[in-house]
């Protein structure tokens, strides 16, 4: 970066109020413009959320093209300004339109993007914003060069130092690190973009639907695949209930078929011991007999001997 710290532009004729009020049509720019002011918007302010506590305000916000009142001229007039984007340190209200530097005090940061309508006053230190902002009081002044055209590179920045602007150096990333706020600003080509002080990149403008549309797809496959774990383990499970089934009835003929073969030999030995029993009766009646009779021939042989 170009150490110097005075004038980047041609001064307009002295007969003219220089440099001029903005006016909402001067400060639009292109699509480009606008888009890098949504995006930096939109970093700088969900860095601030993620850093607050939950329930607590935000540390910081940054609100775009909102009317700046109270910056001055080399000549004390005062000048309108609508910066491309300011950052206070303190939540902004949704019903504030304007700021006054004597009632809000001045900003922590500006950035403004440069544009062919812009670019002369943005980088003017001497009598152009770059001194009107140094003049009341903001610490930390950004000129962001989307397309290289103005400063040759990706814009040029300031810290106040001693009522006057020195030049903010980038770190050997190109990136600028605030010292008002936890973030760095940068371009990735023409995109400007913030980075959280871990280094993470904040979405841009697209990217949000984009990642939420990734993230959707990616829940979808999730859900699937856990449907399909769960169908898997649903029909493991039935599975496992046929097989235990099956060995259950399996058992339960096992169990009758033994019942059974006991049964039947149990009975068998119910037969075997009534037929003895029949036998061992029969066996005691024919012996019973054959003594009866031994009884009547000894009654006989006594009878004739007598």
């Amino acid at each position: 970066m170009a150490s110097e710290t005075r004038t980047y532009a041609h001064a307009a004729p002295s007969t003219e109020v220089w440099p001029p009020d903005d006016t909402e049509e001067s400060v639009l720019g292109t699509n480009l413009h606008q888009t890098t002011i949504i995006n930096l918007r939109w970093g700088i302010n969900e860095s601030a959320r993620l850093l607050a506590p939950a329930g607590q305000p935000v540390p910081w916000e940054a609100v775009p093209q909102l009317l700046l009142l109270g910056c001055q001229r080399p000549d004390d007039t005062f000048i309108k300004t609508y910066p491309d984007v300011f950052v206070y340190l303190r939540p902004i209200g949704q019903d504030e339109a304007s700021f006054k530097i004597s009632v809000d005090g001045p900003p922590a940061l500006i950035v403004e993007v440069l544009s062919d309508a812009t670019q002369a006053v943005d980088l003017n230190l001497e009598r152009g914003k770059g001194y009107s902002y140094a003049r009341a009081g903001v610490r930390e002044y950004l000129a962001l060069d989307t397309s290289g055209a103005f400063t040759g590179g990706d814009g040029r920045g300031w810290r106040l130092e001693g009522g006057v602007y020195r030049p903010w150096e980038r770190r050997a990333d190109g990136r600028w690190y605030s010292e008002q706020i936890d973030v760095a600003i940068g371009l990735q080509g023409v995109w400007a973009t913030v980075y959280r002080s871990d280094g993470r990149r904040m979405p841009r403008e697209g990217e949000i639907h984009a990642e939420l549309a990734r993230k959707d797809a990616a829940l979808a496959g999730k859900d699937a695949e856990l449907a399909r774990r769960a169908e898997q383990e649903k029909r493991k499970d039935a599975e496992q209930a046929a097989e235990l089934a099956r060995k259950d009835a399996e058992q339960a003929a096992e169990l009758a078929r033994k019942d059974a073969e006991q049964a039947a030999e149990l009975a068998h030995r119910a037969e075997q011991e009534k037929r003895k029993d029949a036998e061992q009766v029969a066996e005691l009646a024919r012996k019973d007999a054959e003594l009866a009779a031994l009884r009547r021939q000894l009654d006989s042989m006594r009878g004739e001997h007598l």
